[in-house]
């Protein structure tokens, strides 16, 4: 009789060690990754801050971006954003429109447009996205710490695999250039994992140096994204497309 009680303490032992065990922060974080990937309609709201310098030079960068999808990975997506990107001290306001395979840009009043597939232009979201939720193969030491009915994840990454990431943020702020090479030495971020299991919130904090034609400039990116609703339909009001001059894509580099 004591030896079977002593069987039966044991293994409610163990239940009860299983039960409070922690799920591996890896794991949320892939999982998260996975459906937020699979949203078709998607309202974020993208902050980023670049600071450099170059011996006492310094120049600061700042961009603020609403942005909208609706039919994600479909032929009749649409997309739109607009927001500001200030440097040194002026403000650059724009808005960006794509409907039918064409993308709209409106910068300083000047109105353009040109034929774009949706290959494209889902390449170019998909390089937005990722600037605050890269892959988890990057990223090292993450920790989970549980906040009402949220998940934080905390995270610092491996410098030494983020070259393509890296590549993709610097094209989305626009200063992506042929002939430059990105050194980097510190990334660190946190994750938001609200209770339906959507990234709600991502914080990302770079530290590189940027080389072209043997000069070095160093620089420090704080990059924020929050999720609007994630999971919920969003609505697109079609902007005034009249008064926008077509050009050919080449003259961009597209």
């Amino acid at each position: 009789m004591k030896k079977l009680l002593s069987i039966v303490l044991t293994m409610a032992l163990v239940l009860s060690l299983a039960g409070c065990s922690k799920p591996d922060p890896k794991e949320i974080y892939d999982a998260a990754s996975k459906k937020s990937g699979e949203l078709t309609d998607m309202d974020m709201t993208y902050e980023a801050d670049m600071k450099m310098a170059q011996g006492e030079d310094t120049l600061d960068m700042t961009m603020s971006m609403d942005m909208k999808m609706v039919g994600i990975n479909t032929d009749s997506m649409r997309y739109f954003a607009e927001g500001t990107t200030s440097v040194m001290g002026q403000e650059v306001p724009m808005s960006m429109y794509y409907q039918d395979g064409y993308y709209y840009m409106d910068s300083m009043g000047q109105k353009m447009k040109y034929a774009m597939d949706i290959e494209t232009m889902m390449e170019q979201i998909e390089q937005s996205m990722g600037s605050a939720n890269m892959s988890s193969e990057y990223l090292t030491d993450i920790t989970a710490e549980k906040d009402g009915d949220n998940q934080i994840l905390t995270f610092t990454a491996d410098a030494s695999k983020l070259d393509s990431y890296v590549q993709d943020v610097m094209g989305m702020m626009g200063t992506g250039m042929e002939g430059v090479s990105y050194t980097i030495n510190e990334m660190s971020g946190e994750s938001v994992v609200n209770k339906e299991g959507y990234f709600s919130s991502s914080k990302v904090l770079m530290k590189m140096e940027m080389t072209m034609e043997g000069e070095t400039i160093t620089m420090e990116m704080d990059m924020d994204v929050v999720y609007h609703n994630p999971g919920q339909s969003v609505t697109i009001d079609t902007p005034d497309l009249e008064g926008y001059t077509e050009i050919d894509p080449g003259l961009l580099g597209q």
